[in-house]
């Protein structure tokens, strides 16, 4: 492989690991935003802020992110390795 090979490993590799801390932080924001938004026009209240009944769908955001933390690391991770020891 070339140097160029690598390079993009890299490049993908900080891209995933970009996308994963913006999914991340989406994910808190939208969180906020829908538990805050519902609280004054709930009529349990105790449901929303002991999150009782999680919903699921706002956790899609963080799956997100953490898988594409994963990916992005170990795509870091391999091209610094294949980048290092190559000739």
């Amino acid at each position: 492989m070339s140097l160029a090979s690598y390079q993009i490993i890299l490049v993908m590799g900080g891209c995933f690991l970009l996308l994963g801390i913006i999914f991340i932080l989406w994910n808190k924001r939208e969180k906020n935003k829908y538990y805050n938004s519902i609280l004054l026009t709930r009529r349990d209240i105790k449901e929303t802020i002991t999150h009782e009944h999680e919903r699921f769908w706002l956790q899609a955001w963080q799956i997100g992110g953490r898988i594409s933390l994963v990916v992005g690391i170990v795509l870091l991770i391999i091209g610094g390795i294949l980048w290092f020891t190559s000739p």
